[in-house]
C-alpha cells in the first residue's frame, strides 16, 4: 500500500471543531442526563486495567470494548420506552452495566469497584426509575459477559515459525517470545472475523518499495548516528508510550472539556473502543500470519535478503527496544487510526480539539486535526526504529476500516 489519508489528505482548516459539532439523536436524548457517568467509568477502567494491574496493553482493549459495549446497550435499552416497565435511568443503568463487566473480568478489583458504584448510586434519589436503571445494567452487562464465553481470549496459542529470510524472531536485547499470540484468535466484537480486513500484504524483499522502507529506518530509526531532527526525535519518544491508554485519556479529556448527553457518550465510546479492540485482533492475527521480520533484524541479517541494494549492519539498534511480536501490521497505527476515524465518522470533520499527554517525555501536544495526530503517530514508529513504512501503512487501513465497520454494525 503506497497511499493513505494521513500522507496524502488536505487538512481541514476550514471545518469547525469537534467541540461546537451537534451530535443528533432522538428526540429523547434531548433530555438525557450528561456523559458525565461514562467518562467516570472509563477513567475507571483505566485505573482497573492499567494501574492496579499491567495488563496486556492490546489485550486490555478488549475489555474497554467490552465494557463500553455494555455501557452503551444499557443507555440504549434505559432511553427507550419499556412498555409494562415505565422509565429506568440512564446513569444508573450504565453506572452498573460498567461495574459488573469490570467486576467480571477483574475480581482482584472488586472492593474498589464496588465502592465506586456505590458513589454513583447514593447520587442518584432512590425511585422505581433508579431501580430499573439498576435492573437493566445487570441485563446488560450480564449478556456481554455471556456473549463472550469462549471467545478464545489467553487460549493456548504458540508462535512456532522457524527463523528464516524475511521471517520474525525473537529480537535483542530481551529475545523474548511472540506476545499473546492468541489476541489475533479471538472473536471479535463487532466485525465477522479476525481476517475479515485485508491490507495488501508486505513489500517483497527485493522490492524498490522495500529497498525505500528499508534504507528510510535504518537512517530514521537508529539509535546512533541517526538523520532524525531534536523535533522528530521528541515525536518519536512521545509516542512510545501505551497507546490505548494514551488516546482514551485523550478522549475524555475531550469530552469533559466538551460536554455531550449521556446518548452521544456511551455511543462514542463504545464506538472508539469496539473499533480498537477489533483493529488489535486483526492486526494481531496479520502479525501471526505475516510474521514479518522487525527492522532490526532485517537491518542486521540484510546480507541474506536477496536485495542487492540494502546493505548489512551487525551493529545497527533501534532508538528503543523492539517490541516481542513481529512488524506487520502496526498496532500502534491499528490503535491510533481506529481511534481518529472514530472521531472523524463522529463528528463529520478532520478538525479536532484533543489534547495527547505522553507519560514518556512529560509533555502534552495539543491537535487541532485528525490527520496530523495520526500522522505524527505514524512517523514516530519509523524514527523510533521499530517499524518499516509498509507496516504502518497496513495498520492504517486496519485502523481506519474497523472503525467504519463498527459504525455501521452499533446500533
Amino acid at each position: 500500500m503506497r497511499t493513505t489519508r494521513i500522507l496524502g489528505a488536505a487538512l481541514c482548516t476550514s471545518a469547525l471543531l469537534i467541540g461546537s459539532v451537534t451530535v443528533t439523536h432522538p428526540a429523547e436524548a434531548k433530555q438525557a442526563p450528561s456523559g458525565a457517568v461514562v467518562l467516570r467509568w472509563s477513567n475507571i477502567a483505566l485505573r482497573t486495567l492499567y494501574v492496579e494491574r499491567s495488563t496486556f496493553i492490546p489485550g486490555g482493549a478488549l475489555y474497554m470494548g467490552f465494557m463500553s459495549l455494555a455501557v452503551h446497550d444499557a443507555v440504549t435499552t434505559a432511553n427507550k420506552s419499556i412498555v409494562g416497565r415505565g422509565h429506568a435511568s440512564s446513569v444508573a443503568a450504565a453506572a452498573v452495566a460498567a461495574h459488573d463487566v469490570l467486576a467480571t473480568y477483574f475480581p482482584a478489583a472488586q472492593a474498589n469497584l464496588d465502592a465506586d458504584l456505590t458513589v454513583d448510586l447514593n447520587a442518584i434519589p432512590s425511585s422505581p426509575a433508579k431501580s430499573r436503571g439498576i435492573d437493566v445494567g445487570h441485563e446488560s452487562a450480564a449478556e456481554m459477559v455471556a456473549s463472550r464465553t469462549g471467545d478464545g481470549r489467553d487460549a493456548a496459542v504458540l508462535y512456532t515459525r522457524a527463523p528464516a529470510v524475511g521471517v520474525w524472531r525473537p529480537t535483542p536485547s530481551a529475545n523474548a517470545p511472540m506476545a499473546g499470540p492468541w489476541l489475533g484468535f479471538v472473536r471479535p466484537l463487532l466485525l465477522d472475523s479476525p481476517t475479515q480486513i485485508q491490507p495488501d500484504g508486505p513489500d517483497a524483499l527485493t522490492s524498490a518499495e522495500y529497498t525505500a522502507d528499508f534504507n528510510e529506518v535504518k537512517t530514521m530509526g537508529a539509535l546512533n548516528n541517526s538523520g532524525r531532527t531534536p523535533a522528530q526525535t521528541e515525536i518519536a519518544l512521545f509516542y512510545n508510550a501505551n497507546s490505548v491508554l494514551q488516546m482514551q485519556r485523550a478522549l475524555i479529556d475531550h469530552v469533559e472539556r466538551h460536554p455531550v448527553d449521556i446518548v452521544a457518550a456511551s455511543r462514542l465510546f463504545a464506538l472508539v473502543n469496539a473499533g480498537v479492540a477489533d483493529a488489535l485482533i486483526t492486526c494481531w492475527r496479520l502479525k501471526y500470519d505475516v510474521a514479518l521480520w522487525r527492522p532490526i533484524t532485517a537491518i542486521q541479517e540484510a546480507a541474506d535478503d536477496g536485495n542487492a541494494d540494502t546493505t548489512a549492519d551487525a551493529t545497527w539498534s533501534p532508538l528503543v527496544a523492539t517490541p516481542p511480536y513481529p512488524d506487520y501490521v502496526s498496532g500502534h497505527a491499528s490503535i491510533t487510526n481506529a481511534f481518529t476515524e472514530a472521531l472523524r465518522i463522529t463528528f463529520g470533520t478532520d478538525a479536532t480539539d484533543l489534547n495527547v499527554f505522553s507519560s514518556v517525555t512529560g509533555t502534552t501536544r495539543h491537535y487541532g486535526s485528525l490527520d496530523t495526530l495520526s500522522r505524527d503517530a505514524f512517523n514516530a514508529r519509523i524514527w523510533l526504529g521499530i517499524h518499516f513504512r509498509d507496516a504502518m501503512e497496513g495498520g492504517v487501513h486496519v485502523g481506519e476500516d474497523s472503525a467504519r465497520i463498527a459504525n455501521q454494525r452499533l446500533r
